[in-house]
């Protein structure tokens, strides 16, 4: 069912003077469907978590990360209560930074860093990272917490930073954002697999998912990315429908889909150029496929840049906002 329009776009509250936002929050309740051009990242410090990207739904357990690209539409649930770890910042005065695009084209629509799996060292950098942000952004302040039976976020601070605090503190989640990205293919769960020609499939199947990544606006057919991987068209159809969990012209067809969602936050550009940018054949091919990827047309999901989303406020702190 197509949900409601107006409660989809989050204005994001920046702390003063940025483009910043992180915060704490430890109140047993769901945010519905919503998107910003921020991206997100979410750590559950205390029991679990569920939450909807666009068409995958993340199971986080305790110390489990969360990279949320910008312009998904997402849905949070509180599975148990406990403390979550936010930080928002919006890098779109950064796109020119070619790498950066990229980075976030490998991720979409999102990347879920399990602490289980993840290599111990590079966990343990992630984790040193969300510290730092978190010493910088708060300083000696101590949290602001939302009274008891309050509904909404429990909002931090507003102070501003030190000087120069908002340089840092993207200068680390830079750092952070690369090291993610340079090892993506360590994220990537083998539970299922049991031999070693099962193994040998997933290395060129990771690599296939690798080069459609930085590819997917191209006329890509499944032959030929068949033939790049090394298999037979039939052969490597079964194999990857069991690797990725979807057909290859749905796990591309997916791929641009969440890069239109990203050109569609700039008003300049027009939802045909977007179409054909994101490597669709056709403005109304487009269209179809992201009315049934998303439950809105193209143009619906543009309007949604205009709207707030009404989340709770605090308002004992509304005359710092």
């Amino acid at each position: 069912m197509k949900r409601q329009i107006a409660s989809s776009k989050e204005s994001v509250k920046h702390k003063k003077n940025t483009s910043l936002r992180m915060y704490i929050n430890k109140e047993y309740t769901h945010y519905p469907p919503h998107w910003h051009t921020d991206i997100e990242i979410i750590c559950p410090k205390e029991g679990t978590y569920k939450v909807i990207c666009a068409n995958q739904t993340h199971n986080l357990a305790e110390g489990d990360i969360l990279v949320i690209c910008p312009a998904v539409i997402h849905e949070i649930f509180s599975t148990s209560p406990g403390e979550r770890v936010y930080v928002q910042a919006d890098f779109s005065r950064l796109t020119l930074l070619k790498e950066l695009e990229k980075a976030f084209r490998l991720m979409s629509p999102a990347l879920h860093i399990q602490k289980s799996t993840c290599p111990p060292d590079i966990y343990q950098k992630l984790c040193h990272w969300i510290d730092e942000i978190k010493e910088i952004y708060f300083g000696s302040a101590p949290p602001v917490e939302m009274c008891e039976g309050t509904e909404g976020h429990s909002l931090m601070s507003f102070t501003e930073l030190e000087p120069f605090g908002e340089l840092e503190i993207y200068s680390v989640l830079m750092q952070f954002i690369a090291l993610a990205s340079k090892n993506l293919n360590l994220f990537q769960r083998y539970d299922s697999i049991h031999d070693v020609s099962e193994f040998r499939n997933s290395l060129s199947l990771s690599s296939v998912c690798a080069y459609l990544s930085e590819h997917f606006t191209e006329d890509i057919t499944l032959e030929n990315i068949a033939d790049y991987a090394g298999f037979s068209k039939y052969h490597f159809a079964r194999i990857f429908h069991d690797y990725a969990g979807t057909t290859f012209y749905q796990f591309l067809q997916q791929k641009r889909i969440n890069y239109a969602q990203m050109l569609l936050s700039n008003p300049d550009v027009s939802i045909t150029d977007i179409a054909y940018q994101s490597g669709f054949a056709s403005s109304p091919a487009f269209t179809r496929a992201f009315r049934k990827s998303t439950g809105y047309t193209p143009s619906e999901f543009r309007m949604l840049n205009e709207l707030k989303h009404p989340l709770p406020e605090n308002k004992q702190f509304a005359d710092l906002l």
